[in-house]
């Protein structure tokens, strides 16, 4: 069995590690983000990825699963991230409150019919993307937690 494995030779400064000992289908380790850090990675996607004319769905749907597990955000290493990419100052702080006013005005932007139709071929019960509005993800933005390393 042959896998492909993509490496990030740059990968942004501020992330948290965890190490895996998977025993399938041999037993290895491997360094993964931890869940902060994956979180901050997706948070990254939400608000930076270029649509163009597609909204990503899957992005607005993995912040719901972030959310509803009431995971905290590593927002230094999303800070990295955006510095990175270009989206951020990095002479300025990026806080709680910064962040839930950068997510808030992306919300505003996204037109919701168009994410649900991007994941509503992945959802088993479409009827769970009957919520998904403007006023449904702002509401979750009170739902945000920073991580504390």
């Amino acid at each position: 069995m042959r896998f492909t494995v993509f490496v990030d030779i740059n990968p942004p400064q501020l992330a948290d590690y965890t190490i895996e000992m998977p025993l399938i289908p041999y037993p290895y380790t491997v360094r993964t983000y931890s869940l902060p850090s994956l979180y901050a990675g997706k948070l990254h996607a939400l608000i930076c990825r270029k649509w163009i004319n597609r909204v990503k769905g899957r992005d607005f749907y993995d912040f719901i699963w972030y959310i509803s597990r009431g995971q905290a955000v590593n927002v230094d290493h999303l800070k990295s991230r955006m510095v990175q990419s270009g989206h951020f100052d990095i002479d300025k702080k990026l806080d709680l409150v910064e962040l839930k006013s950068i997510l808030e005005n992306r919300i505003n932007e996204v037109d919701f019919n168009q994410a649900k139709e991007d994941v509503r071929p992945f959802i088993a019960n479409p009827v769970e993307l009957d919520i998904w509005s403007k006023d449904f993800f702002i509401n979750l933005l009170k739902s945000i937690k920073v991580h504390q390393p």
